[in-house]
Parts: structure tokens; sequence; C-alpha cells
């Protein structure tokens, strides 16, 4: 295992780490997953068009004289565009010879924007002699709900019409009650012949030499009744189709700005601009730069609780005004009433949101469904941290009584059993049996691997509970509220107490991973611990055996940490949450050894993500990868249904630029606290146009040959107080 010290592998040297090779585009929550030649269906079942939760397009595939296209190549060329290059034969199924000059070649292009997609199609003929073509595209829309495609539990479906008529215009619609999905299909310019049959437009092409003949398709996804999409011109020869490039460039010009000695950290930070803006979502924005992440492509394109939050805390030091809108939305979409069949209950903070038919009819309780124990805690997190980085109380204010509803759940509801200690349980049967950020059903298992008894109260909920109390604290002080601002920090001191009392066993020297129904310690070795690290909850002496067990070799592969240790029998490196790398929860980790003094130690999480982001192609991390262990020249496995781009797996690199740079800013307090520890592997670190309150900070620092790092800071706008050092309290 290479040292956390080692120069990198150069990136000529770097290998590359491919997963199945689809091609997936997104804009908003418009996604396509095609495969290598540009085609959906063909066996591959989980390729498709999807809006709105839907498949729109179940089968596409287009033939060139009744013969398949030879895929050349496949390209994504931006988040919301790809193009595919194939190759065909002049050559009539039913002609005797081939024509030995008959190559033709067929170049897709396809352009997504909210809710619709642009096939540009361009075919070139090759040969000398003339030639005459029919290209088919056989089309197929099944209108599935995206839970059916990823459960594979499909549903039968009537009422499906399509029509073609004399504008050339082809729609297919289904409706069920007030629920309606339309796929129309236009194109231009017109085509003379043009025809559909049999489930396929045919476009008869007559070519001459060196010819090229071009049609744009536009495919519109229409989810809503009385809605009449107007044809728009080609972005192949119009430009976008919509703003979503020019929203993407205004994002990625008013990001914070690295300049990075290690090229592996340079070029995952720019990547991981890129992913985060590509997961805008438009129905969810309050302005031209006010909006909330999606939680990953393709599966997770939806608003979730825990993975916004997570992603907005991450890039507050990107951009804090994705914090407000997060704060915002999910706000506004907090429970007010119990209702078990969606584990809803008064104050909760969502888990997921959801437009499809299975949770329009309530087959799914994703409407929205609050299945998470912990994505309330994270937004009152959330909150305070967005004050502290400069969005000023004022702002926050109207936020007040959603913080007020929170903290109630997480005093009555979250806390199950009136002992102080958050735990969960679903509340209708087939409902999420585990409601933390681990919320696969094996999840969370015992020492054994057996399934604990419910409720569980896992570690770092208990942290997070913590850090939202002080975080309101402060912020309700700020709002005049000073009684219940010290209510909090009592609660809060007792619940770090009760950490100690219940999780802490001081027989084996271990913090617990939950505590199950019986109250019963789980002392499965897990990366858990590692969020309780970052949060401060556990002291000195307890913190330091916590970090040196997870920097153990069977729960650190090399890459990062596993979430389940390799010596546990349940352990599984190519599973979901049994023994997989998580790149947020390494770089949680590593902020929390950091916190308390472990510098080295996080030096050596983050090393080993970002060789990782170096080997996936175009160093872009995956929601997760095998936890295998690393080895000389090798590569990171990929994990066969991740999300990529994803969104805190993006933010773990903003995260990790955090972490090097030691950065904590107290904009009310006037203060900005900086203690930056960089290691020999990246002795230079710039940070340009941070945005605090109405100013901005630049940041530049550097390793000296003694080892320190010093750092030099010049604001604009908005002038703070540099203190040197961690706040006061953050090392316990």
């Amino acid at each position: 295992m290479p040292a956390a010290n080692e120069d990198p592998v150069g990136p000529k040297a770097v290998p590359v780490a491919k997963g199945p090779q689809l091609v997936t585009i997104n804009c908003g929550q418009t996604f396509l997953v095609a495969g290598t030649g540009g085609e959906i269906g063909s066996g591959q079942l989980t390729t498709g068009l999807y809006h709105a939760d839907t498949r729109f397009i179940s089968g596409y595939r287009m033939e060139l004289n009744g013969k398949p296209l030879e895929p050349i190549s496949s390209s994504q060329l931006a988040f919301w565009r790809a193009r595919w290059e194939l190759i065909g034969s002049a050559r009539r199924v039913d002609e005797g010879a081939a024509d030995a000059d008959g190559t033709v070649t067929v170049t897709l292009d396809r352009h997504l924007s909210q809710g619709r997609m642009h096939d540009d199609l361009t075919v070139h003929r090759w040969g000398r002699q003339p030639v005459e073509l029919l290209l088919t595209i056989a089309l197929e829309s099944d209108f599935a709900d995206l839970f059916e495609v990823r459960t594979r539990r499909w549903q039968r479906r009537t009422h499906l019409v399509t029509a073609w008529d004399s504008s050339q215009t082809l729609e297919t619609s289904y409706r069920r009650g007030d629920f309606v999905r339309r796929h129309r299909v236009r194109f231009h310019p017109h085509v003379a012949g043009a025809s559909y049959g049999n489930g396929a437009l045919r476009f008869p092409i007559d070519l001459r030499e060196r010819q090229a003949w071009r049609i744009c398709l536009q495919h519109d996804l229409i989810d809503r009744l009385g809605a009449r999409p107007v044809l728009v011109p080609c972005p192949g020869t119009a430009g976008p189709a919509s703003d979503a490039g020019a929203r993407h460039r205004r994002w990625v010009r008013g990001s914070a700005r690295l300049s990075a000695a290690d090229p592996r950290l340079q070029r995952a930070y720019e990547r991981s601009i890129q992913d985060f803006g590509s997961l805008r979502m438009f129905e969810f924005d309050l302005g031209p730069d006010l909006w909330v992440p999606a939680a990953g492509v393709p599966w997770f394109v939806a608003l979730f609780g825990r993975d916004s939050l997570i992603a907005a805390q991450q890039a507050l030091i990107v951009d804090p005004r994705i914090a407000l809108a997060t704060l915002t939305r999910l706000g506004e979409l907090q429970a007010a009433a119990e209702d078990p069949f969606r584990d809803a209950e008064p104050g909760k903070i969502l888990h997921e949101l959801r437009r499809g038919e299975w949770a329009h009819f309530r087959v799914v309780p994703h409407s929205p469904y609050y299945g998470t124990a912990d994505a309330t805690s994270l937004y009152l997190m959330l909150l305070g941290e967005s004050w502290r980085w400069g969005v000023d109380a004022a702002t926050l204010r109207p936020l007040a009584d959603v913080a007020r509803r929170c903290l109630s759940w997480i005093d009555h509801h979250g806390d199950r059993d009136g002992d102080g200690i958050q735990e969960y349980a679903p509340l209708a049967p087939g409902n999420y049996r585990n409601q933390s950020w681990r919320d696969a059903e094996d999840g969370v298992l015992d020492e054994e691997g057996g399934l604990p008894a419910l409720p569980l109260a896992t570690c770092e909920l208990q942290a997070y509970a913590y850090e939202a109390k002080l975080q309101m604290a402060d912020l309700f002080a700020a709002w005049g509220e000073r009684n219940l601002a010290r209510q909090l920090r009592r609660q809060a001191k007792l619940l770090r107490q009760k950490i100690k009392d219940l999780f802490w066993d001081p027989e084996r020297q271990l913090l617990a991973m939950a505590v199950d129904g019986a109250k019963q310690r789980i002392l499965t070795a897990s990366s858990n611990p590692g969020h309780c690290l970052w949060l401060g909850v556990l002291d000195e002496n307890e913190a330091r055996l916590a970090a040196d067990r997870l920097m153990l070799t069977d729960l650190f592969c090399g890459w990062g940490l596993r979430t389940l240790s390799s010596a546990h029998p349940s352990f599984d490196p190519h599973s979901y949450q049994r023994g997989s790398v998580w790149p947020h929860d390494t770089v949680i980790a590593a902020a929390g050894l950091r916190r308390y003094g472990r510098v080295e130690q996080s030096w050596q999480l983050l090393d080993g993500i970002l060789a990782a982001a170096a080997a996936f192609e175009g160093s872009q991390l995956p929601e997760l990868f095998a936890g295998l262990e690393r080895q000389a020249l090798d590569v990171p496995v990929p994990y066969r249904q991740a999300n990529v781009p994803q969104a805190w797996a993006a933010g773990s690199v903003f995260q990790a630029v955090r972490v090097l740079l030691g950065l904590h800013p107290d904009v009310p307090s006037g203060k900005l606290y900086i203690d930056p520890r960089l290691p020999t592997w990246c002795p230079e670190l710039e940070l340009h146009d941070v945005r605090l309150g109405p100013g901005r900070v630049s940041i530049k620092a550097h390793r000296g040959r003694d080892g320190r790092s010093q750092a030099d800071v010049r604001f604009r706008g908005v002038h703070l107080e540099v203190v040197q050092g961690p706040p006061r309290g953050h090392h316990l």
C-alpha cells in the first residue's frame, strides 16, 4: 500500500477503471441511459429516456436498408449531450451482391433539455455511386415507473394510444385518471415520403457522392394535462436546446476556484464542479443562482433530504447559496402530520420525493417519503452552518418555525422511548428497515451478521443531533431567543454524556456502531465512528482509540474506509454497504481525524480517495466502489450500479479541500479560522473567490521546508479577523 506522502503516479501512467459501457446524460429530472450505439432496449432492461420518474422511451433502434448499424464510437460531450458514430452499408438486404464502395456513416447527436430530447441525425454517403436508402427508427414507449425498472416488478398498462397524423407528428400517450404521460415526436426539415408503421418511423433518403442528409427529431416528454410544447430549432445548428448550458457556465464561473500542486486534487475538484452543476434540478430553482442538487444520476435524479443536505454542506466552500435553496425547499415539504405509510411525523424532513405513477397512486410512499432518521438533524446542522458562512440571520429568520418543528421532532418522535437517544424503526410494514445513511436492508448488522432488533440507534445519529442543537443554540441566540439557546446547549451536553454511557464499550475500548432495541451495544466494526469524530462527541482518549480502530487494514483498504470490516462474516467488497467504499464517508472520517489532531492519518484517507479519483475515467468519483485491498499499480473496481455523477461523492472533494485548509468561517462573530496542514504530495493550495456573506475571500497556503503550513488570506467586500488555528472548542 503506498504511503500517504509518496508522490502520486503521473497522469500518463495512471490506470483507468471503467464500468459498464452505457452512456448516460441528463438535464434536470430528464435523463437518458443508452447503449454503445445509442440504442434503447435490445435486452438492456434499464436503458431508456426518463423524465418525471417515468420511462418515456423504452425502445429505440435504428436500421439502414433493413440492417442494424454497427457502432464505432460513443462520447459524452457534456452532461446534457452525447454523440454516437455508426457505420452501415448502402446494400439493401434483398440485393444479391455487395456494393464494394457502399460505406454509409450515421452520426447521432443527442441533446437533452428539461422534458425534451433532440436527435440530430446526419447520414453521410462516402461511395462513388448515388444510392437510395431507407432509414428506420423503431420506437417503443412503455411509460414504466422508475421503481418498476429498478425492481423488475412490471405493471401491465392499458389505454396506451399511438397516433400518426398528416403533419408528420407521432404521439404515444398513457392516461390513468389524472395521471398523464405523452411522448410526442416531430422532426424538421419536412421529409417527403416519411411514414410510420409497425412501430417504426421510415425516412427515404437519396444520396449522391459524398452527400450528407440531416434531420432533427424532437422528443417532447409531457407530464401534465393541457401541455402544448412548441417545435424549437435543432440545438445542433441553433445553439443550446435550453438555457441549461448557460446556467451551468454561470455556476462554474461563480464558484470558488482551486489551484493545487497535486494534479489529482486539481482534476478531481474541476470534475466535481462540473458534476455538481450537472445535478441541478430546474423544478426546485429559486432564481438564477439558487438551486437544489439531485442526489445522483441515473436512479436518484430527485429531491432527497439526507443527500441534498450533506451535499449542500460540502459545497459551502464552493457556493453557500445552494444551502439556502436546499433549506428553503426542504422546509416547504416538512411533514405536518402523521402518516405511517409514508413514515411521516410532524416536523420531520423528507427522505425522497418522486413524481411517477407509483408514488402518485401510493403504490410506493415516495410522495414524499419520510423514512430517514437523520435528515431532520442534518437540516439544522446546515441551517447553522449557513449562518456561519455569511447568510445573515434575517434572511434565515423565515425558517425559524421550521427549525422549532425539527427540534420538536428530535425530542419526541426521534427519541422513541424518551431516553434522550435518537432511534428509528419503520412505522408501516414494507418501509425502510434502516433509516440512517446506511439505509440498505442489511446496512446495519450485528457481529454475527444478523439483523439487530428494532428500534435501532446508530452512533452517528447521536452525533448529528448533538451538532444540530449546538448550531441552533447559537442561531436562536442571534434571533434573540436566549432562553431557548441555553436550553439547547444543556441538552447537547447531556446528549454527549449519553453517547459515552451507551455507545462506548469500556471493556473492549470500542465505540459501538449502534444500540439495538434491547439497548445492547452492537460492536460491529464499521466506518460509522468516523462521523462521531467529525462532530467532536468523543473525549480525547476515546477518540484516539476510535481513530486507531478506523485505520486498521480491515477497515482502511488503501483507497478509503470500508463500510464494514473485512473480518466480519458478512463482508462483501462488491455489496452496497457491507464492505464497499463511499467517498463521502471516507472524507467525513478524514475530517474527524483532522479534528482530533490525527493529521497524517487524515492525509492517508484523502490520498486514497484522490488516488481512486485519478484512476476513474475523467477523475469522476462514483457514489461508491468496491472495498478491495489496494495493491501496487492497482485500480479501484467500480460498483456495478453506482450513480455517477453523485452529489455527495462530488462534494467529498470540496470537503477534502476544507480539511487540508482547516477552514472554519464564523462571519457573525467577524472571524475566519484557518489552520492549513498540507502534505508533501500537495505542498501548495490556493482557493479563490470563496463567498462569505457580502464578499469573497482568497486563500493561498503552502507547506514550508520545516513541514509547517502557512496561509495568506485576502478579502474583497468583507473583512474578518483571521485566526490561525481551529475555533474554540473544536479540539476536544
